[in-house]
């Protein structure tokens, strides 16, 4: 500590320009990791919703419940505003205790998950990129050092803050951009899609062993020579036994697990599932996570409209589903509470649209299609929808870029006074 404070005494230009560049490298990969860590999280809010209950549970805070869809949206837009008030350099000091703080509470948290073990998986990147406990604890330690270089630096740093009017038009643009991303996706789906149950994937096919360049090698030994051959299960070469003498049979090559292990469909002890998923056709499958007879008129009209095209409509539920869907057209089935949430990360639940077992659409059920014209088929109407969610997208992602260019607009031409 002396040797530093001697060379900041002989030095001062270059101590400042080392500890200028030490702290920005340090603001700018936290703001990264808050940035990623708060994205991930808040693109599946219902998905940060389970965990946050699994952590109250594990924890014996089974009252804190009910706060698991607030603090779902709470969260990821807590950590992207501090990412951004990490990025664009307001608030300094405010934002050093902010960082300082998550950090060392997340990094004593992880270390107690790592030890304890009561989740398997954190949820820290959401369903992107999964950690184990002990790798994200080893995550923390490393970025644990840039937030106490910042806190260390907070108040050298201050004189570096915005004017008061530069940082209140900041907040304006980044508090609505790190709740938006949030509160739309808590009402939509996920728009990346990290589940087996993505659009494109054909159900029956994923739930195979999907074995790649598998070969059966046969082992003889030459009674002649004594010399080892390996020989192909279609060689015929072999059939001589008064020649080759059978050693060993060998596989190679390497069998890769089904993407998805089952989807149940129980009508009491009779398993529909492979009826309904290997069924030629359209096939409307109806994810009830949390029923809500809001909703029942919109699946009753989507489920008439797929029977007009030869489908069949099925509603799959962990808990018991009222007659009523019965009568108007959809068959109502029970399956695995986990699986369901899985299928559809919704609250509520969704819809899902087969086609020969494929997954050509996905919806959640605040928002199902409301197809009516008779002149278009639902694979028609699924890629008009899909033309349109991608238009919708390049509007956010164009909402999204003019808040990045007001920020550092704002950053360039009010200038503090």
């Amino acid at each position: 500590m002396k040797l530093l404070d001697t060379f900041k005494e002989r030095h001062p230009k270059a101590a400042h320009h080392i500890s200028g560049k030490l702290v920005a490298v340090a603001r700018y990969h936290l703001a990264a990791l808050f940035i990623l860590s708060g994205a991930s999280k808040a693109i599946d809010p219902f998905g940060l919703s389970i965990k946050l209950g699994e952590y109250f549970s594990a924890m014996g805070l089974d009252f804190l419940r009910i706060f698991d869809s607030t603090g779902a949206i709470l969260l990821p837009s807590l950590e992207l505003l501090v990412g951004f008030m990490l990025l664009s350099g307001i608030s300094r000091r405010l934002t050093a205790w902010l960082a300082f703080a998550a950090m060392s509470f997340f990094t004593l948290l992880t270390l107690w998950l790592a030890i304890a073990n009561p989740v398997s998986d954190c949820g820290c990147f959401g369903d992107l990129i999964h950690l184990t406990n002990w790798e994200t604890f080893f995550k923390n330690l490393v970025f644990y050092p840039f937030s106490v270089i910042v806190f260390l630096a907070r108040n050298s740093q201050r004189k570096l803050n915005p004017s008061p009017l530069r940082t209140g038009l900041t907040y304006a643009v980044l508090i609505p951009a790190s709740l938006g991303l949030s509160i739309y996706c808590y009402s939509y789906l996920p728009p990346i899609d990290p589940t087996p149950f993505k659009i494109g994937v054909n159900i029956p096919h994923a739930m195979t062993v999907h074995e790649n360049q598998m070969q059966t090698i046969l082992v003889y030994k030459d009674r002649q020579d004594g010399t080892l051959h390996e020989f192909s299960i279609e060689d015929t070469t072999w059939y001589d036994s008064s020649r080759w003498e059978y050693v060993d049979t060998r596989t190679i090559g390497q069998s890769t697990a089904p993407e998805i292990k089952t989807v149940p469909m129980f009508e009491g002890n009779i398993d529909r599932s492979a009826e309904i998923l290997e069924r030629k056709g359209y096939t409307l499958l109806f994810v009830v996570n949390d029923y809500d007879p809001r909703y029942e008129p919109d699946m009753s009209a989507l489920a008439a409209y797929i029977h007009r095209y030869g489908g069949r409509a099925v509603a799959l539920s962990a808990a018991g589903l009222p007659p009523s869907l019965a009568e108007n057209g959809i068959e109502p089935l029970e399956s695995d509470y986990t699986v369901l949430h899985t299928m559809i990360q919704h609250r509520i639940g969704g819809a899902i649209l087969l086609h020969d077992g494929t997954i050509m659409g996905k919806w959640p059920m605040n928002h199902l299609p409301r197809w009516r014209e008779a002149d278009h088929d639902p694979l028609s109407n699924v890629l008009t929808d899909s033309r349109t969610a991608r238009e919708e997208l390049l509007v956010l992602l164009f909402m999204l870029a003019i808040a990045l260019v007001a920020v550092a607009t704002i950053r360039t031409y009010v200038r503090p006074r």
